[in-house]
């Protein structure tokens, strides 16, 4: 996995050539019946280069809920992954304007299970995209989160337009030497384009919380998997038992 240093300042989204685009995200909801509110900050690197980042400060969060322990940031960061060849990021799928309704589970943790409804403009104004994600649900695992040692989704096209549907898995690693794995399946829609077949992603990423504010960094990239393969068949299965929630 790659590591890569933390930048705590927010890059403008007029240098790197244009392709450094600013975001805001905002979070309400409850988990565990305790409120969560937070608003945060971030980068989009188009371009590609690994400069992606986001400040999420949290005013109200329960002290039983780690926000490491699920992938907060997931519905915007994919915009910015490699796309080498085929493949295709979430940028170019949709440009901006789009919406996610994701579910979190552990291994091992029965009973947790997060709910996370995302919508996604492309502003025009101040920043250049608004995240607005509404969380719920229960989480009865560790708080002593460090960071993220493997991250890898799967994305399955779906006979809707503009949609597709998305299989994670998250490896976390606890101040303990210990980890904890999280899957997360989601459904991605109003999209400008469809995504044309099925393909993987990889992502490393850099992370940080002191109780109220969640720092990230992040790099990734996709590739198109061989037809027919096992993981490939599975992860389908799973897509399909999300759609019918």
């Amino acid at each position: 996995m790659r590591i890569f240093g933390m930048v705590l300042v927010v890059v403008c989204a007029s240098s790197a050539q244009g392709q450094l685009r600013d975001f805001q995200t905002n979070f309400t909801g409850t988990v565990n019946g305790g409120a969560v509110e937070a608003t945060g900050t971030g980068v989009l690197d188009l371009n590609q280069t690994g400069m992606s980042q986001a400040r999420i400060d949290f005013g109200s969060i329960p002290s039983t809920f780690d926000p490491l322990s699920a992938s907060l940031i997931s519905n915007l960061c994919s915009n910015a992954f490699r796309d080498p060849g085929s493949p295709d990021n979430l940028y170019v799928l949709g440009g901006g304007n789009y919406s996610t309704s994701r579910t979190f589970q552990w291994i091992g943790l029965p009973g947790s299970i997060l709910q996370i409804d995302s919508t996604v403009t492309n502003s025009g104004g101040g920043a250049d995209w608004i995240s607005n994600s509404v969380i719920s649900g229960t989480y009865n695992g560790p708080t002593d989160i460090v960071g993220i040692r493997d991250y890898s989704i799967t994305w399955l096209p779906s006979s809707t337009p503009g949609e597709f549907f998305e299989a994670g898995t998250m490896v976390l690693e606890r101040a303990t030497g210990d980890t904890l794995i999280l899957q997360f399946a989601s459904i991605f829609s109003g999209l400008a384009n469809d995504l044309s077949e099925p393909q993987f992603g990889t992502g490393a990423f850099n992370t940080s919380f002191d109780g109220t504010t969640l720092l990230l960094e992040w790099d990734g990239e996709f590739y198109v998997p061989a037809p027919a393969t096992g993981v490939l068949m599975g992860m389908m299965g799973l897509a399909a038992t999300r759609r019918r929630r």
